[in-house]
């Protein structure tokens, strides 16, 4: 009879606990609707149909308190990179190609990774890998929007291969597929899969389930505001069809599911809320419907003592995150800003933020531009770095600026705290330029690609 000698009998026994411990690590999925405040979802009082996202919220935890920046390309660098916008923003439309990602991280916890929906972040079908995924499905990142819309006959991007698309093909549809597919050829392992819908920005399309497709084939390229109570739905349909396939996989239970959005909702929509009220979308705004987003999130069945926080969460806490929920450390060299919240996604007391902090800069065009501002807010009160001071719960649209010393003992506390925040940055004031744009060889962008419509 063989002998073990006592060390190696000790690792057999260690090893499928080690291998249990491995398995453990959660699948990611992370959903990140285009211009969708958080007054679009029926869990925060909106008039919208949503109810697989609102069933997300009820089972899972609804973030009451969730804040992206104001515009999409700004959103994107800072939830991926977990850095402030003064650090590595550089221009609309673009990621400086220095810059490490939540995917590095992810492959290097040994995940499979895939993007698929809306890019925006460079004009070189190389820089998705570049970037950290293992594969793509992607519209406008090699192609300019002038090209090819998103959604009836979109023009879409498929791991190096532009689809052919007809007038009965629907981006959205496209995306969702691609993404259920990546799970279920990777549902035995480990996977990062990053969904930026291309759904509900503008144009305000009709979707396949909107009673004219059938009946006017050509009115499927027509913007009509009339279409967006449509649009949300279909978000839904989609986010609806990844949970369904997550359970039906067996793996529901030990996926991350993350849904969010990037800014406030279009300025041409008005959304009818439940309790009567109505409110106008903020998009590319600095004041609260401009950057307050739906934040919903949900690890398997069970979890959660409570289904909603009024934490405060910061977009560039999502890269701290995930990556505690994969278990692999983000390098200081990093310089990362966030603050993982992980502990309350496993239904935990956690440390929540005392306040957030926005360096709002598009560079984009002059309209967009004038918005910039650098700000720190909490639940209650909020100051900009030029010293405007709101009490936001008298005051959400930001008319009327508290002078010093006007704010109550409360909010000239805060004030302090905010003024000694603010004075630990960077300097910064309104119309200085950006940092630097950074393209390394090979990743140089086709120059025809020049488009700011977004």
């Amino acid at each position: 009879m063989t002998k073990f000698s006592p060390f190696l009998t000790f690792l057999l026994l260690l090893t499928p606990a080690v291998v249990f411990a491995q398995k453990k690590s959660p699948n990611i999925v992370f959903i990140l609707a285009d211009d969708m405040g958080r007054e679009c979802i029926g869990a925060y009082g909106s008039t919208y149909k949503t109810p697989n996202i609102d069933k997300l919220a009820k089972e899972g935890l609804k973030f009451n308190y969730g804040f992206a920046q104001p515009l999409c390309t700004p959103t994107r660098v800072q939830l991926m990179t977990g850095k402030y916008n003064y650090k590595n923003y550089s221009q609309f439309g673009h990621l400086n190609q220095d810059q490490k990602t939540f995917a590095h991280l992810a492959k290097e916890a040994g995940y499979a990774t895939a993007i698929a929906g809306k890019w925006q972040l460079g004009a070189n079908n190389k820089l998705p890998k570049h970037f950290g995924f293992d594969q793509y499905c992607l519209w406008q990142l090699d192609k300019p929007r002038r090209d090819g819309e998103r959604y009836a006959k979109p023009l879409i991007d498929k791991d190096g291969e532009i689809l052919k698309a007809t007038d009965d093909d629907y981006g959205p549809d496209i995306f969702v597929n691609y993404m259920l597919d990546f799970i279920e050829k990777n549902k035995n392992g480990k996977f990062l899969a990053y969904y930026p819908m291309a759904l509900v920005h503008d144009p305000f399309y009709p979707t396949p389930d909107s009673k004219s497709w059938k009946s006017d084939v050509a009115g499927r390229q027509k913007s009509d505001t009339l279409n967006f109570r449509d649009m949300v739905a279909y978000s839904d349909k989609n986010v609806g069809k990844i949970i369904q396939k997550l359970k039906d996989l067996g793996i529901y239970e030990n996926t991350i599911i993350i849904f969010t959005g990037d800014n406030g909702t279009g300025r041409p929509i008005v959304t009818p809320m439940k309790n009567g009220s109505t409110v106008k979308g903020g998009k590319g705004l600095t004041i609260d419907r401009g950057h307050h987003v739906p934040l919903i999130v949900n690890w398997g069945s069970g979890r959660y003592k409570t289904h909603e926080t009024d934490n405060l969460i910061d977009f560039t806490d999502m890269l701290p995150t995930l990556a505690e929920a994969m278990q692999v450390k983000v390098p200081a060299e990093w310089d990362t800003d966030g603050h993982s919240f992980l502990p309350q996604i496993k239904g935990e007391k956690g440390k929540p933020r005392d306040w957030i902090f926005s360096h709002y800069q598009p560079i984009h065009s002059e309209a967009a531009n004038k918005q910039s501002a650098r700000f720190i807010r909490d639940h209650h009160f909020k100051l900009y770095s030029d010293g405007r001071f709101y009490d936001l719960e008298k005051d959400i649209e930001e008319k009327n600026p508290v002078a010093e010393g006007k704010a109550g003992a409360a909010g000239e506390k805060r004030r302090k705290v905010f003024q000694a925040e603010l004075a630990k940055l960077p300097p910064w004031k309104f119309g200085d330029p950006g940092i630097p744009k950074v393209i390394l060889p090979g990743l140089e962008p086709d120059p025809a690609f020049a488009d700011k419509a977004d």
